[in-house]
């Protein structure tokens, strides 16, 4: 045994294997493939060692490698040495670098197994005549080390991740591979286990178009660091777990399954709230279906708990091309407090409590979504209060403009501080078209007070146009409202009925202290 082992540099001739072992990866792969160095060690086990591995690109994705190894190691096995035969066992390869590139659909890895120039057909493996060189192709394993596979996307939904710290066992089963091992997602920290994974071979198909099955566990301390990736603002925190089916070919894979989070966050800079000016919403209970496929992904149904009431939706994003449509179907809020959103968190001129009823279908683009909303629905808010400083000081002004305070306001009670306006419901259908909400029928529903609007108002600039009628016993004020809100909202009388002193006064007592 020893003597076999101090004779193995003598009974392998390394060039002869050196190009057996380059030119029958490369007819594997389609791919070019060479290597800096090659060497034979018999301690501390017997090895072929391979340095600067390197698999040349598709030139349609470019000239850098496909793929890098800084080292590699194919182990030989000891019984066969004792005959004067080499056999190899397993493989293992360190600090591999794997480029996956996606341009117009197409990925770098889908003409692996073709051939293209530079790849000829292997020459025959070393045999018996000359059984120094003779080396048997049949491996055991392939163990990925410390590798990283590094995923891009090119073009105007360009998207940059990294698998790091690969750690992969790939073993042969028949006609096909199976698959085991783990990594984690940057940016992201996402932690992932792969099981279960099969990559089927054979029938004459090329690599890429192997059919791929297993299993995938998800484990996220926190998805902040990702999901900036894809979202700039708002940003997103809180820790993430799930398990999603692999499916598809190694080029077309597809995913399904379902991602869970006890707590999200969303968090803003918002500069127009008061200190402190960086403010959060608690998505609570949140469940997300996943259906994907590379581009597209769909979440039926999605839902969350916030703010005390229930969000559901099936959503559906595009991950291809310039805009990134966003479909969202079957919107339904149900009794969601508006006060931790519209007040505490987006601090809103015109904001109000209540209990939020809404249902609706809507698409957007990711980039820019309020811009870009589309679609319609019905609200209803149940009984709650008027407290944004913008809505208060406007229906003040309404009543103001109107001509009808006169002798009824003691000097310097118009400019004293607002209260909030209780009211019983607030109801209204709408449609959004780029970002612009219309209505026609927006009720309110106060404690003696009515209110009818009908107008628009637009979600990015607050640019507001709208037609408001007051109405309290005998008493209506009309009144058109133009402007922006968080600028300058200016009301500009259209008439009034005025039926008795005492009912304009009372809502004015209403609205100031």
């Amino acid at each position: 045994m020893l003597g076999a082992l101090l004779a193995l540099p003598w009974l392998v001739d390394a060039p002869r294997v050196q190009a057996y072992v380059a030119q029958t990866a490369g007819q594997v792969l389609g791919r070019p493939v060479r290597f800096t160095s090659f060497s034979v060690s018999a301690f501390p086990a017997p090895a072929l060692r391979l340095k600067g591995l390197q698999v040349a690109e598709d030139p349609r994705f470019g000239t850098q490698p496909f793929l890098t190894v800084a080292e590699g190691r194919v182990g030989i096995k000891l019984r066969p040495l004792l005959s004067g035969r080499v056999e190899l066992s397993d493989v293992t390869l360190e600090k591999l670098r794997l480029e996956v590139i996606e341009d117009g659909g197409r990925l770098n890895i889908a003409t692996l197994g073709a051939s293209t120039p530079g790849t000829r057909a292997a020459p025959r493996a070393p045999g018996a005549a000359a059984p120094a060189a003779g080396a048997a192709a049949v491996i055991a394993q392939v163990r990925i080390k410390d590798g990283v596979i590094h995923y891009v996307r090119r073009g105007p939904s360009a998207t940059d991740l990294r698998l790091e710290g690969v750690d992969l066992t790939v073993r042969p089963s028949g006609e096909a591979l199976t698959l085991a091992g783990g990594a984690h997602l940057v940016p992201g920290g996402v932690r992932l286990k792969l099981s279960d994974a099969s990559l089927a071979l054979g029938g004459g198909r090329p690599i890429g178009e192997a059919p791929l099955r297993g299993v995938v566990d998800l484990e996220g301390s926190d998805v902040g660091p990702l999901a900036r990736a894809f979202l700039a603002s708002p940003g997103l925190a809180g820790s993430v777990a799930g398990r999603l089916r692999l499916g598809g070919t190694l080029t077309q894979p597809t995913a399904e399954g379902e991602l869970t989070a006890a707590r999200l966050l969303l968090r803003e800079r918002r500069p127009e709230c008061p200190q402190p000016v960086d403010r959060q919403l608690n998505l609570d209970s949140v469940r997300a279906p996943i259906a994907f496929k590379l581009s597209q992904l769909d979440s039926a149904p999605l839902t969350a708990r916030v703010a005390g009431g229930l969000v559901s939706a099936r959503l559906s994003t595009a991950l291809t091309g310039a805009t990134r449509p966003v479909t969202i179907k079957d919107l339904e809020i149900k009794g969601v407090e508006l006060g931790p959103i519209v007040v505490d968190y987006l601090c809103s001129g015109l904001a109000a409590t209540g209990p939020l009823d809404l249902t609706g279908d809507f698409t957007l683009q990711a980039g820019e979504p309020l811009r870009t909303l589309d679609g319609a629905g019905r609200l209803r808010v149940g009984r709650g209060r008027v407290v944004g400083r913008e809505a208060l000081a406007l229906l003040r002004d309404i009543v103001t403009v109107a001509g009808v305070v006169g002798a009824l306001t003691e000097p310097g009670k118009l400019g004293a501080p607002l209260r909030p306006l209780d009211f019983d419901s607030v109801t209204a259908s709408f449609r959004i078209v780029n970002g612009v909400v219309t209505t026609n029928d927006l009720d309110y529903q106060g404690q003696g007070l009515h209110a009818s609007v009908a107008g628009s108002y637009g979600l990015a600039d607050g640019r507001t146009d709208m037609a408001v009628t007051l109405t309290q016993g005998r008493n209506q004020v009309k009144a058109r409202v133009t402007g922006a809100v968080g600028g300058k909202l200016m009301a500009v009388p259209t008439g009034a009925t005025v039926g008795g002193r005492d009912a304009v006064k009372e809502i004015l007592d209403r609205l100031l202290r």
